[in-house]
This record gives C-alpha cells, structure tokens and sequence, in this order.
C-alpha cells in the first residue's frame, strides 16, 4: 500500500509538473502574441480551431500525430536504458530509402513488396542505431554525437540519391520516381489524407503498453538504473545496449516507411522534416511514459497544425510556435528543479502555519 502511494503520487508529480510546465511556455508565448500586436485568446482559438475546426483538420492532426508519436515511442525505449539516441531522423531517413529501394527495384508481386517494404524499413532504421549502439559498447563511443552524425550520413546519403541513381527520369527535381500505386497505403476517409497507417501506430501503441511488462523491457530498464545495477542482477548490458538501441531505431524506420508509402509516395529533400527533434521532445514531455507520450504527441500535433493556420488566420508569425516549442524543452529539463524548488516552499508554508496554529492555542 504503502509502495502503491508513493507510485500515485510520484505520477501526480510528474503529470502535474509537466502541466505546469507547458502552461508556462503558453503564457511566454501569449506575451509574444502581444508584443506582435495580437490578441492572445484569438490567437490561440485560431490554433485549436485549425486543429479542430473541420472534418479534414481532424483527419490532419493524426497525420501529424501518426509518425511524431511512432517515433517518440522508439526515442523513449532508448532514453528509459539511458542512452540518448538523438538519431531518430536519421533512422527514418533510412527506413524511407531502403523501403523506397524495395517499391522501385525489386521485381516480385505487389502484396509481397509491400510486406518486404515494411519488414526492410524497420530494419534499416534498427540497423541505423545499432550501429551507435554497437560503437558504444565496442569503443566506448557517445551515443549523442554518433546518433548525429549518422544522421548527416543518412542525410546526405538522401540527397545523392534523389539527385542521381534514384531520380526521377522524367523530372529535373530533386525526388524519386512515385511509389507504384498498389503499395500506397489506402486513404481511410477519401479525399481526406488519413491513410492506414494509423492502425499501425494502434497496433505500435498496444505493444509499447505491454513492453514494459516483459523480461526485455524490465532489462532495459535496469540498464537505465546504471551499468553495476544491471550486471549484479545478470543483465548482458553490451548486448542490451544493442538490442535497445535497434529497437529504438526501429519504430523510427517505420514511421519513414509509414510517411512515404502514406503520405509522399516517394523520396524528396527534407523528407523527415523536424520529426527527429519533436519525436525526443515528446519522448521527455511525456515523462518517458507511454500514456504521457500518447498526449504530449497530441498536444504537439495541435501546436504544429494549429500554429500553420494561426499564421494564416492572424498576424501571428509561425516563429512563435516555434518559441514555445523551445520554451517547453527548457521547461521540461528545468521541471525537477522547479517542482522541487515548489514543494519546498510549500513546506515552509505548511511549517509556518502550524506554527502560527500552536502559538494561538498557546
């Protein structure tokens, strides 16, 4: 019971830092939205109602929500062991390529293309960040600045490709010739883009729920509790740290393959966009937890639809959305800090009144 309650209330904690934290970043931002001469209520209605306003900015908020939460999922299984994997672009990057390769090149049925698609997807991107996880246990190298640097291979590997062996023929862009249509993934409610995908981030979703529950996930988790700790309890940490990493790699390979038989239908510049950087955003404003992920995707889908239409819709600039972006980071990695500084005031508060109550009893 006693276990029970401190669990409830280190949640409580946690849920209302994070709270707390995005409320802070929202009210810099209205200052913001005021020194640009706005309205900040009419600037954030304008976000909510380009979120929600109609059937088709619904249907675009779960696009947005589909590969930003896969991927905070992935970052979250390495960031849990304590390994930074600051490389979730890259490995969607690669995800997209290698599926691309499959859909473009390789001469078999549709049905089975589609399933070969997928399976090489989630492989490259596992592979991706294996390869950091495997230069950390062989060299002792730092998974922050391999996980990037892999990212600008990844990047640059992109970009030869769609301006040499895999442009498209019959174009002088920048991109690759257009996925086959039998392999796209069917759109759920025509015209509107929401595809079939989206079972597969239920069905990421309903596995990340149970993860942590298995042998594999209690192991990484220990991990993340210290090398001594995990060796003393018989966990391999060389080969965890393996293993976590190309899991963690490989739900960022899926949402690559997911985007570009989805959304693109082929490779082009800037394929992944920011979703690495909001992917571990949302992996920490979710406390590193799966239901904490689910509505911090949420909450950033809303800021990244709603801020386009915000812009549109007032004279807000978009830049704004971007402050608050980085205001709830340093926010967020503030949190502790600033829930502790709290909850001592707060003490102090408590002492001084009951001290107050003695003395009038006195």
């Amino acid at each position: 019971g006693c276990v029970k309650n401190r669990l409830i209330r280190n949640v409580g904690r946690e849920v209302l830092g994070t709270i707390l934290m995005v409320l802070a970043a929202l009210a810099i931002g209205a200052v913001l939205v005021v020194l640009s001469g706005n309205e900040p209520a009419e600037a954030y209605g304008m976000m909510l109602k380009g979120s929600f306003g109609s059937t088709q900015k619904i249907t675009e908020l779960f696009v947005k929500l589909i590969p930003t939460l896969i991927m905070a999922l992935g970052v979250s299984v390495a960031f849990r062991a304590q390994l930074w994997n600051i490389g979730a672009q890259g490995q969607f990057i690669m995800g997209s390529i290698c599926s691309m390769v499959v859909a473009l090149y390789v001469p078999v049925v549709i049905p089975a293309r589609i399933v070969l698609a997928f399976l090489v997807s989630v492989l490259a991107g596992a592979a991706w960040a294996g390869l950091a996880g495997w230069l950390k246990t062989r060299f002792n190298a730092n998974e922050v600045i391999t996980t990037l640097m892999l990212n600008y291979i990844a990047n640059y590997l992109l970009l030869y490709l769609i301006n040499g062996p895999m442009q498209d023929p019959y174009s002088d862009l920048s991109q690759t010739d257009l996925v086959p249509e039998g392999m796209r993934l069917a759109r759920l409610f025509a015209p509107y883009r929401l595809h079939t995908g989206f079972f597969l981030l239920l069905a990421v979703v309903i596995v990340m729920i149970f993860f942590w529950r298995t042998t594999l996930g209690y192991r990484i988790d220990l991990v993340g509790q210290g090398e001594k700790v995990a060796t003393y309890s018989g966990v391999n940490v060389k080969r965890t740290v393996v293993i976590t990493m190309c899991i963690s790699g490989a739900f960022s390979g899926l949402a690559g393959f997911i985007e570009t038989f989805g959304i693109n239908y082929r490779l082009l510049d800037g394929i992944a966009g920011d979703a690495g950087n909001i992917a571990t955003i949302v992996a920490l404003l979710g406390s590193l937890n799966v239901y904490g992920i689910i509505a911090a995707a949420m909450f950033f889908s809303v800021l990244l639809c709603g801020g386009a239409s915000m812009q549109r819709m007032t004279e807000v600039p978009y830049s704004v959305v971007n402050v608050i972006q980085g205001l709830i980071i340093i926010l967020v990695i503030a949190k502790n800090t600033v829930m502790a500084s709290l909850e001592r005031r707060l003490k102090k508060l408590r002492a001084a009144g009951k001290k107050e109550e003695r003395t009038h009893v006195e």
